[in-house]
């Protein structure tokens, strides 16, 4: 996965993990382990985000640089 460098990437960056560890620390004060609320996310993450962005990403670089619609092609 290629990640930009960016101040705005990096600023998103640092939001996201605030975010996750007040997540992970609600969880393992409510007796979940900090493994199992790791794979959870990472589970949740896969199947609802990162997967489907990656079928974009592979779907956008099999289509030519050069292709042009004619609006038939479904």
């Amino acid at each position: 996965m290629k990640i930009e460098h960016n101040p705005q990437v990096a600023e998103l960056h640092d939001i996201v993990d605030q975010k996750l560890t007040a997540l992970i620390l609600d969880m393992v004060d409510a007796d979940f382990s900090t493994d199992d609320v790791a794979f959870a996310i990472y589970s949740v993450l896969k199947k609802k985000w990162l997967d489907p962005a990656d079928a974009r990403r592979d779907a956008r670089e099999a289509v030519p640089k050069n292709f042009v619609s004619d609006g038939n092609e479904g």
